[in-house]
């Protein structure tokens, strides 16, 4: 996407950068993180989420419209989201105006340029493997910079521009757009079919990670997962020096062992190249999240921090906002939100639901995310819900689809497809609805776990008052 009459290099201070797409996950950190840097940031979006709030207060100034009416030639830098049409008309004035347009990934790469890179990629769980990074070298006094497509209350947000070494960035396969980062150490937290608007099939998906690792080059590190055949396959091929971590694979260099969960907690031993250094203690839960807190130990490990610090961070790391956050205990119903929205995403987070809150009914709010994914994964979506009590799935969220896609399949063929294998699975698409019925439906000690990538957050929210509110009303009567 780069163009433009100008090219300079990469600055801060002073200048003016534009943002076309800014209330993406990546693209508000990324704002944020020139903010920080001592640029004068401005930007558009279509829809308002609570993101936008925060960024204003910062002084970044927000449109609405995307009509091109914040941008003039005095604007240094425009930065476009991928999800950003050639045809948008923001864009088009940007390069009427000979103004330089990067895209986001772009962006990714000229900061890496700089820094040592750490780029975290992988189907599920780069946002929690990227906290854990980040938080882990924070707390061990390397301060890095970092650019995460979640928010992290324990580091203020998802990004910092720190005085270290060090930045961690999300690697995204979307449109192999990490293949223009550099980092010197790469992870890899495993490769999952996804994104099948965009990759053929799943070799082709691997085919893409393996680029991503050949990138590494042979002065760099790459860090992959033991436990999944689709990494281990790439590792055989990847020229870069490699470092494995596992659950499984008993030759993996880091590894975790005698598993075992509590009421607040979950524990494993570490045993690196096969001597075992301690007890790790952590509050998420899953065998997903295990693995993801692995690949963390292992880059800040490898970045040269001691065992007995990383234990003290990961003990005290309580992960990243919308993955398995507990938002409210109303009249003793445990109210989750979730970010997962792809069928082993989902299966790992009711997982870890059940081994938090065992021999409790587990309610799930899905939002299924984008047309495409869920006609294409329609079988695989439904059977991933086995283990929850009852289902409630709300209209799809559209991202990228087109109206073809968009008439192809709705919210009610999962439901369908649920009931035809014997799951317990409801259709409701609207928001109000769907609070109306689940405050009905729960009683004290249910878990109610809103999922999903889309706006389905907003109900996560809305019902936890609701709850309280039939608690009160349940205790007088």
């Amino acid at each position: 996407m780069a163009s433009g009459s100008r090219s300079k290099k990469l600055g801060f201070s002073g200048e003016k950068w534009h943002f076309i797409g800014i209330l993406g996950s990546g693209m508000r950190s990324l704002a944020r993180y020139a903010v920080q840097s001592g640029a004068s940031v401005s930007g558009s979006d279509l829809q308002r989420c609570p993101a936008m709030k925060e960024l204003q207060e910062l002084g970044v100034s927000i449109s609405l419209e995307q009509d091109g009416r914040g941008l003039d030639a005095g604007v240094d830098l425009v930065i476009a989201s991928q999800a950003i049409p050639e045809d948008n008309r923001e864009l088009r004035r940007a390069r009427q105006l000979g103004l330089e347009v990067v895209c986001y990934p772009e962006m990714l790469g000229r900061l890496m340029e700089h820094k040592v890179g750490i780029g975290v990629a992988g189907t599920h769980g780069k946002s929690t493997t990227a906290s854990i990074i980040s938080f882990t070298l924070r707390q061990g006094g390397l301060d890095p910079s970092f650019l995460i497509g979640a928010d992290v209350p324990q580091l203020g947000g998802g990004a910092q521009c720190g005085s270290g070494r060090h930045v961690v960035v999300e690697a995204c396969e979307y449109k192999r757009s990490f293949l223009q980062l550099s980092p010197k150490i790469a992870v890899i937290t495993n490769v999952d079919e996804d994104h099948l608007d965009y990759y053929y099939d799943i070799w082709d998906i691997r085919q893409a990670f393996s680029d991503f690792a050949e990138g590494v080059g042979e002065d760099g590190l790459l860090v992959a997962n033991a436990d999944d055949e689709n990494t281990r396959m790439i590792v055989e091929t990847a020229g870069a020096p490699t470092v494995t971590f596992g659950i499984e694979d008993k030759d993996a260099d880091y590894r975790a062992e005698r598993l075992w969960r509590a009421k607040v907690h979950s524990n494993f031993d570490l045993v690196y190249h096969g001597e075992r250094i301690g007890r790790f203690s952590t509050r998420l839960y899953g065998t997903h999240s295990i693995l993801n807190i692995l690949a963390g130990i292992a880059v800040c490990h490898q970045a040269g921090m001691e065992f007995e610090d990383i234990q003290r961070a990961i003990e005290n790391f309580a992960g990243p906002a919308r993955r398995m956050q507990l938002l409210g205990t109303p009249w003793g119903v445990s109210v989750i939100t979730d970010y997962a929205h792809h069928p082993n995403e989902i299966r790992a987070s009711i997982e870890a639901a059940h081994q938090q809150f065992p021999k409790r009914r587990i309610f799930v709010l899905f939002q299924p995310h984008q047309h495409s994914r869920t006609r294409k994964m329609l079988s695989e979506l439904a059977d991933s819900f086995r283990t929850a009590w009852v289902t409630y799935v709300s209209q799809i969220y559209a991202a990228r689809d087109s109206q073809e896609e968009r008439r192809s399949v709705d919210g009610m063929d999962l439901v369908r497809q649920m009931n035809h294998i014997g799951l317990l699975g409801h259709y409701v698409p609207d928001f109000e609805e769907l609070e109306d019925l689940i405050v009905g439906d729960v009683i004290m000690d249910d878990v109610v776990l809103v999922m999903g990538a889309g706006d389905i957050w907003k109900v996560a929210n809305d019902i936890i008052p609701m709850i309280e509110d039939k608690g009160r009303r349940q205790i007088a009567a």
